[in-house]
C-alpha cells in the first residue's frame, strides 16, 4: 500500500526536487497524487485528495501557509513545513513542535522527515496537529505566545508558559516543573527550552536550569535562588551577581 503525498509550494524546482527524490527514495511506499502554488490551490488540493503526507512551504504566492492550515476544521495528515532562514517561521514551528525542513533541503534530512511521518502513520499515533499548528500560527501572526507544545512519546502537552515555573537538564533529557507540582520530561536538551521560551520572564541562572522569573520569592546570599513552594535553585558561582541582576531587572 502506497501513502498519498502532495507538495505545497511556489518555487518549481523546490516542488521538482522534492518529487524526483520521493519517486527515488520511497517509489513502492508514497505516492505523489499533486502539487500546488497557493493557498487556494493547496486547500482545494487537500480538500480534493485527502493525502496523507502534506510538504508545505510556509511563505506561498498569495499569503503564508498558516492562513491555510487556519480555513481546515481538522489536519488529518502528516505535516512537514518547508522554510528559509526566517527565524521567526523557525520559532512558530518548533513552538507548535512540528517538523520541519529548511531550504536548501538536505537529501537525507528530507528521507528522515518523510521516514518519521510514515512510522506515525503507519503506528496510527494520535497527533493533535491541529492544535500544534494552531500555537504556531498564533505566534507567527501575533508574534505572542501564551503556550508551548511538548512532545513525549505517547502524549502531546499544550503548556501555559505562566504555569510554567522552572526547566532543570537531565542530560540529554529536559524536565519542565509546572505550578501544582506537576512536571513534563522531554528528550531534548536544555538548549532546546532556551530556544523555546520568551526572554522577557525567563532565564537561564545555571548550566542546569531556566527559571521564570515571575515565581522567584527570594535571594539567599548564598546563591540560591527561592522560587514558589520554596523551591531552592543554585545559581553558578562565577556569574552569580550578574545572573542575579538580571533576574531583578525582569521581575521590575
Amino acid at each position: 500500500m502506497a501513502y498519498t503525498l502532495i507538495t505545497i509550494d511556489d518555487e518549481k524546482y523546490i516542488r521538482d526536487f522534492l518529487i524526483e527524490q520521493i519517486r527515488a527514495e520511497f517509489n513502492e511506499e508514497i505516492k505523489v497524487v499533486g502539487e500546488a502554488t497557493s493557498i487556494k490551490e493547496g486547500l482545494a488540493l487537500i480538500k480534493s485528495t485527502q493525502p496523507d503526507i502534506v510538504l508545505l512551504d510556509i511563505e506561498l504566492e498569495d499569503g503564508f501557509s498558516f492562513e491555510l492550515l487556519d480555513q481546515l476544521d481538522d489536519i488529518n495528515f502528516e505535516l512537514i513545513f518547508i522554510t528559509g532562514f526566517d527565524d521567526k517561521a523557525i520559532k512558530a514551528i518548533k513552538l507548535g513542535a512540528l517538523d520541519y525542513l529548511l531550504k536548501p533541503i538536505d537529501e537525507e534530512e528530507l528521507e528522515e522527515a518523510l521516514n518519521k511521518a510514515l512510522t506515525n502513520i503507519k503506528s496510527k499515533a494520535k497527533s493533535d496537529s491541529t492544535m500544534m499548528a494552531g500555537v504556531a500560527s498564533n505566534f507567527y501572526k501575533t508574534e505572542q505566545k501564551e503556550h508551548i507544545v511538548l512532545k513525549t512519546s505517547d502524549t502531546i502537552h499544550l503548556v501555559k508558559l505562566d504555569k510554567l515555573m522552572y526547566c532543570k537538564s537531565e542530560g540529554n533529557y529536559t524536565t519542565f516543573y509546572l505550578n501544582g507540582q506537576s512536571s513534563v520530561l522531554i528528550s531534548k536538551p536544555l538548549k532546546y527550552a532556551v530556544e523555546l521560551l520568551p526572554e522577557l520572564n525567563f532565564v537561564r541562572c545555571q548550566q542546569s536550569y531556566i527559571i521564570n522569573t515571575n515565581y522567584v520569592t527570594k535571594f539567599l546570599k548564598s546563591g540560591t535562588i527561592i522560587l514558589q513552594d520554596k523551591i531552592e535553585i543554585p545559581v553558578s558561582g562565577r556569574n552569580k551577581d550578574a545572573i542575579l541582576k538580571l533576574v531583578m531587572s525582569k521581575m521590575n
